[in-house]
């Protein structure tokens, strides 16, 4: 069956957008006066490859001006946003720039479907970014498929993983944990049985196909095999304790107890930006 194409994203939506320009086909715009797009699904960006497109920047030039909409007096990214924030680390007080009249739909539903397509979205940032395309716009799952360009069961899925603890949506966002594994854990209706076997799939490792297996001897009730032993299910209130601490730092926290013994927090950063945002919460600087 051929896959069916997704729906227009930014790059194609603007070629057919009038836009506002001087002479040579751009604008210069204060840095200062230029915010990210709102509608941007994508959350991260790796600190390394703005480092590495300002030094070309540097060296090379900005060879295409990034592109904007306007909206109370202030510009925000449509394309463009790893440059934008690249001249910002030379200290650029203006950058060349398109602007273009869109509305809030074209803007949301585009750089969804962009994003998708240059598979820079991981599951987590594509469910969230549909759940508010629906919200803000009052769609039926059904109109935002055909909009995207998604099939309605596959819409359902991504919205299904926004109903995880969030220390597994965490795990997905950094890698550790496949959308095949969300939603074989999402099988499980209670949340601790969720959290304890999500502990299980990262310490054994398990495929997706284990993993739907252990999901479905958690449903039977029997106990879960790990080398002809029973495994002991982690403590639910641990699990929690682990979750709530994961939510309040916004990062990948691993927490081991044991009783008479004490116990140990583990908290997990990318880069040192990253450590000293957390590093704050703690001091409260």
């Amino acid at each position: 069956m051929k896959r069916k194409v997704l729906g227009k994203g930014i790059e194609a939506i603007i070629t057919n957008k009038p836009s506002i320009t001087k002479e040579g086909g751009y604008i210069e715009i204060d840095i200062d006066n230029i915010y990210p797009n709102p509608f941007q699904p994508r959350k991260e960006f790796k600190s390394d490859k703005i480092d590495e497109l300002a030094k070309s920047i540097k060296e090379n030039g900005l060879i295409q001006p990034i592109v904007v909409y306007k909206e109370d007096g202030r510009f925000y990214l449509l394309v463009g946003e790893r440059r934008w924030r690249s001249v910002q680390k030379l200290k650029w007080k203006k950058i060349p720039a398109v602007i273009k009249d869109l509305t809030s739909k074209d803007i949301m539903i585009g750089a969804l479907v962009e994003n998708i397509q240059r598979e820079d979205l991981n599951a987590i940032e594509i469910a969230e970014a549909i759940n508010q395309i629906i919200a803000k716009h009052n769609l039926k799952q059904e109109e935002a498929a055909e909009k995207i360009g998604m099939s309605r069961t596959t819409i359902a899925n991504f919205l299904r993983l926004l109903k995880l603890p969030e220390i597994i949506k965490k795990s997905i966002i950094s890698g550790d944990l496949t959308q095949g594994h969300a939603r074989a854990l999402l099988g499980l209706e209670k949340e601790e049985l969720i959290l304890s076997s999500y502990h299980i799939v990262l310490k054994k490792k398990l495929s997706v196909r284990e993993t739907e297996k252990l999901v479905t001897e958690q449903k039977r009730n029997k106990p879960i095999d790990n080398n002809n032993k029973s495994e002991k299910i982690i403590d639910p209130d641990l699990v929690r304790a682990e979750d709530r601490l994961s939510k309040f730092l916004s990062t990948k926290v691993n927490l081991q107890y044991k009783k008479g013994k004490g116990g140990k927090i583990t908290i997990f950063f990318n880069n040192l930006e990253e450590y000293d945002r957390i590093y704050k919460k703690f001091i409260r600087e």
